[in-house]
Order: C-alpha cells, then structure tokens, then sequence
C-alpha cells in the first residue's frame, strides 16, 4: 500500500494527516507484518525518539477507528497491530505457525451472522472476527510430517 493511498484512507475516515499518523502507519506498513506493542514503540523511538508511548497508542486508537490498523493476538496471546490492506470492514485468519494474516471479507461471514440472527433473535450491528488456526503453507508442512 503506498504512502498516498494511507493518507487518503485517513483522509476519508474524517481526520487528518497528523506526522504520528504517518509516521506509525508508515512503520507499520514497512514492517509488513503485525508489531507487538513493544515492538511498534521501539521502530517508532528509531525514526523519531520524541514521539512516547502514550502517543503511540493514542495514535493508533485512531488510526484503528479509521479502520486501518487493527488489533490482533500475537503468538504467545501478545497483543499486536495490523496495518489492514483491505478497506472497510473485514476479519482475519491468523496463523499460530508462522504468523501470517489474511483478510477475509466481510461478505464470507455475513451468512454466519445472519444464522446467529436467526437462530438467537440477536440483531448484530458489529462482529469483529481473528481466526487463529494453520495458513495453507504451515498445515501443508503439518501433514507432510506426519
């Protein structure tokens, strides 16, 4: 994702282009990968040590109420955040192998929601999903070791 296509993201989302917003989606975007907390703070104290952690993580409060970062369990039930890839709303399938994270649409789990409205009587209005499990790399070498 390019620098231009973050900022119009914050743009959209109503706020503005602050040198925190940049500069943590920045690092967040060039990781490539989720960042544990500690993590994000470190790389962040590297390109700019006058930026704290109190500000890191009022930065990424509302860089996650953009929709642009979003928080995900780590290996280990870390906390980490995610520069999303996909606008809107989606969910995650987390890898507990190896990591890697994967968008998954909206729509594909949307049926699920509508069988819980069904079934429960439940008006859902928001669901955030992380599914942890294998990603296709990690469960094809599972089975190739059995």
């Amino acid at each position: 994702m390019s620098s231009d296509t973050l900022r119009g993201r914050i743009l959209a989302a109503g706020q503005r282009i602050t040198p925190q917003r940049d500069l943590i989606a920045g690092v967040l975007e060039r990781a490539g990968r989720p960042l544990a907390a500690q993590e994000l703070c470190d790389a962040v104290g590297q390109e700019d040590p006058g930026i704290g952690r109190a500000t890191v993580f009022r930065t990424l409060q509302s860089l996650q109420e953009a929709g642009i970062v979003q928080n995900v369990t780590l290996l280990g039930n870390q906390a980490g955040y995610l520069l999303c890839a996909s606008a809107g709303h989606h969910h995650h399938l987390v890898c507990r192998h190896c990591g890697a994270i994967e968008d998954l649409p909206e729509a594909e789990v949307a049926p699920f929601l509508s069988g819980v409205e069904a079934a429960h009587g439940f008006g859902v209005d928001h669901a955030t999903f992380n599914i942890y499990g294998a990603c296709r790399a990690c469960a094809g070498e599972e089975h190739a070791g059995r």
